[in-house]
């Protein structure tokens, strides 16, 4: 370890003690001495130090430091993350209005949001913008495109466009303004019964936003409500609590908090009456994606027996987490507390501390546990099965917490041990379809993007006829009559070896893959949800039929 590296670990120890006796009140001697010490530690570092310190950055990179020795979800933040995240969960921001991708190097509108400035100049559905304030825009990062497009509203952006239909580049200037952001990607009717509603974060204002999709779907008959959280990471917890109450009677536990010195920090959440659907039936949706105010929500409903959980076990975050700020504009995002189901589950799954166990956690984050391992006669659960996935009915094992609890004592051990590994177990636990090596690799290669993007300004393509409405796209487009010849073309140009077999075996996933990427560049993130929804999700098709939930 280099002298440098072991100067910043005692920064670290000696910056936390500090900090830690501020917000906890101990002794004012012991700390006293521990801001000498640090003072001492700052001044010999910047006399001595072979090059030249910027003691600022130093602090930042300290604290950075002790943040990472904790647990994977306390956090340092710059001042701009701190900027760009509560612009985020504010619900609304400052600049040009579109929603982008960033493929193959390109930057791409998907859509210009409806009533915003890049809207009312005329920017379109697949512009490339190649330039913005005479800088290339060719390989740009997409946090380089936040940095560059956001900006306080009256300020001017110089963009370039490149329009593929036309072959035309085109000059536009434009006036940032107000942005508003949302966290209901999608709200619409399935059929003449079941609504759905998906539901992408937690921010200020997802409460409200829910409740105004929710009473949209009621006037339109909506008999039981899906509300999916698949992929949701979570955010502001009281907005999560709102949600909740929604659905729960007066007097019902939504979620409770522990501190590991029971100080102020250990609250109970509790619903109050009179909300909009206390009685029709609810089924949520959840998959690995799922975290932290998701995982209350899902807790919460399944625990009270108010809903019924489709899909994958959760990721398991359950950490209380408070955002205190520095005089600079950073700020440390700490855990303080632990959250907890009403029946007393821990949501947290298990972390090793310091840098390793953070990046273990993040990995096995992206692992699916699969309930034909877990289950021994994995048989006796099923609940359905065809050629792609299959359901387990998860309420049927002893012991193992759900809606309803057990004999702890009954489980075999590696059930016993998924109980206490935190995030929420589905009553309906869906093992999907493996798919192929082939198709995995034109996945993480971004192929299917490209493949969209060629379909779509080829002027020829049979995709021009459902430019402008979904519902004929959705019902009647198929795929173009060239496709193989397209999807060998873009594995020339991404260096992918194409795999006659994997395509044979897979085709209809790609073609069904590169039709959504179509649907999202054409009507945007609610039109890809809406295919993908209404074509063939299987976990939605089982959350339509599954027995509701019963106290």
């Amino acid at each position: 370890m280099s002298r440098i590296l072991t100067i910043l670990i005692m920064l670290v120890v000696l910056l936390f003690g500090v900090f830690l006796g501020f917000r906890l009140g101990g002794d004012r001697n012991s700390v006293n001495q521990e801001q000498k010490k640090i003072s001492e530690a700052l001044g010999i570092i910047k006399e001595n130090y072979v090059d030249k310190v910027n003691v600022d950055s130093l602090a930042g990179a300290g604290i950075q430091g002790m943040a990472e020795f904790l647990d994977p979800h306390t956090v340092y933040l710059e001042p701009e993350k701190v900027s760009y995240t509560q612009s985020e969960f504010d619900g609304n921001f400052e600049g040009i209005g579109i929603e982008f991708d960033v493929i193959n190097d390109s930057l791409v509108v998907v859509t210009p949001l409806s009533g915003g400035p890049s809207a009312a100049v005329g920017i379109s559905t697949g512009d490339r913008i190649i330039a913005i304030d005479s800088a290339s825009a060719i390989g740009i990062k997409p946090q380089q495109v936040l940095k560059k497009l956001r900006g306080p509203r009256g300020t001017p952006v110089n963009l370039k466009v490149f329009r593929p239909l036309n072959g035309k580049i085109l000059d536009f200037h434009i006036t940032r303004g107000k942005i508003s952001t949302a966290s209901i990607d999608a709200a619409f009717m399935l059929d003449d019964k079941n609504g759905y509603i998906r539901l992408s974060r937690f921010i200020s204002t997802t409460a409200e936003e829910f409740r105004s999709a929710m009473g949209k779907l009621k006037k339109q008959g909506m008999q039981r409500l899906i509300v999916d959280l698949r992929g949701n990471p979570g955010g502001f917890l009281e907005q999560a609590k709102e949600v909740a109450d929604e659905f729960l009677a007066k007097g019902q536990l939504i979620v409770y908090t522990k501190s590991h010195n029971g100080r102020a920090n250990d609250l109970r959440y509790i619903a109050k009456s009179g909300d909009s659907y206390e009685k029709g039936d609810l089924v949520i949706l959840v998959d690995k994606g799922s975290a932290s105010a998701s995982e209350i929500l899902a807790g919460a409903l399944q625990d009270n027996k108010r809903a019924v959980v489709v899909g994958e076990l959760t990721f398991g975050k359950g950490l209380v987490q408070e955002q205190i700020p520095f005089a600079d504009g950073s700020a440390l995002r700490l855990t303080i507390a632990r959250y907890y189901t009403p029946s007393g589950r821990q949501i947290q799954r298990v972390y090793h501390k310091g840098g390793a166990g953070r990046e273990r956690y993040f990995l096995d984050a992206m692992t699916n546990i699969l309930p034909e391992k877990l289950f021994t006669n994995s048989d006796s659960l099923l609940y359905f099965r065809n050629g792609d996935f299959s359901v387990y009915k998860t309420t049927s094992l002893p012991g193992l917490i759900t809606s309803s609890g057990g004999d702890q004592k009954k489980l075999p051990a590696k059930l016993a041990a998924l109980k206490d590994s935190g995030g929420i177990i589905p009553d309906y636990w869906v093992s999907g379809k493996n798919y192929s090596d082939f198709y995995q690799e034109l996945y993480r290669s971004g192929s299917f993007d490209d493949m969209a993007l060629r379909i779509i300004d080829d002027s020829h393509s049979s995709v021009q006829a459902y430019r402008n409405s979904l519902d004929r796209f959705i019902t009647s487009y198929t795929e173009e009559k060239d496709f193989a010849a397209i999807v060998q073309k873009t594995c020339q140009k991404k260096k992918i070896a194409f795999n006659s077999a994997g395509f044979a075996a897979d085709r209809k996933y790609i073609v069904r893959a590169v039709k959504s990427r179509i649907a999202h560049q054409l009507f945007g993130a609610e039109g890809q949800i809406k295919f993908l929804v209404l074509s063939a999700d299987p976990v939605v098709k089982i959350a339509e039929t599954v027995p509701p939930a019963r106290p």
